[in-house]
């Protein structure tokens, strides 16, 4: 069941970000940053009839705001991103966040892989090599070399790194209350603190916050589920397997980027996907 969840989070995470680039063309990345976790909250805040509140055990409050703190910077970042460059020359590196997992985990939580396992999540981080491999002509470092060349992608390499801690302390923090109860205080804090940031920065693009509203719900929309199974999963089984399955969006990505926004390369970029599947598969049956 985590494996199915996990790549409904993937989905649903790809299509917030293909919502998010349409809107990019008329909406400054820390609006479009603000927007993706205000408008997800009229979703989530319904869940507050449908769930016990939990009692909160301690540490829940260290592992949010330390998760909030860093988002408050990954998300604008993340907006930035693909706002400035192709969603297939950015979001594929979030594919390396895997390998950061391999790591921060075990630390933090002292979970340990399987060696199947740690195959399958070097097999998704292969193939968001081979996502770029139609940059190998160039040299054979260059997909890698492109992360500094290339602001959007340098911006999602960052983000990638920061992801690995964000998950981590978000299954601390799940672990000390539940997966529901957890997404609807941190994208409630999240909401705030993005609030407060274009309050005092966007002063003279007020009205942008509420024009298309229908278009603004449909990213909080995605948001919302994306956040409502991300967690649900990631409290199911170990971080490094939950990310690795969810890294998936790479594929629904490439092919919104494809339909939607015309990006190129789409053969080169499904390749790498055949690495992420084989990846996800040996994850799977760990």
């Amino acid at each position: 069941m985590w494996y199915l969840i996990s790549i409904l989070s993937g989905f649903f995470f790809a299509s917030a970000d293909a919502l998010s680039k349409k809107e990019a063309v008329r909406t400054p990345a820390i609006v479009l940053a603000w927007v993706r976790e205000f408008y997800a909250m009229p979703f989530l805040l319904l869940l507050l009839f449908f769930i016990d509140i939990p009692e909160l055990k301690p540490g829940f409050w260290g592992a949010i705001l330390i998760c909030v703190a860093i988002d408050l910077v990954t998300t604008f970042l993340y907006m930035r991103a693909i706002q400035i460059a192709p969603l297939s020359l950015t979001v594929p590196y979030l594919g390396l966040s895997p390998i950061f997992l391999l790591l921060i985990p075990t630390i933090v939580l002292g979970e340990r892989l399987t060696g199947v396992g740690i195959a399958g999540v070097i097999l998704v981080s292969i193939g968001t090599y081979t996502l770029q491999i139609d940059r190998a002509k160039y040299g054979i470092f260059e997909p890698w070399l492109a992360i500094f060349r290339n602001r959007g992608s340098l911006y999602m390499f960052c983000v990638a790194i920061l992801y690995s801690v964000t998950a981590t302390y978000g299954k601390v923090a799940i672990i000390k209350s539940s997966p529901l109860f957890m997404t609807i205080v941190y994208f409630s804090l999240l909401a705030a603190g993005f609030t407060l940031i274009v309050l005092f920065t966007e002063r003279k693009h007020y009205r942008t916050l509420f024009e298309y509203p229908f278009q603004k719900l449909s990213i909080g929309l995605a948001m919302a589920l994306m956040a409502i199974t991300h967690f649900t999963a990631i409290g199911m089984i170990q971080v490094a397997y939950m990310i690795s399955i969810k890294r998936l969006s790479l594929l629904f990505a490439i092919i919104y980027g494809a339909l939607l926004f015309k990006e190129s390369n789409l053969k080169e970029r499904l390749l790498g996907g055949l690495f992420i599947i084989a990846g996800a598969a040996c994850i799977a049956f760990a």
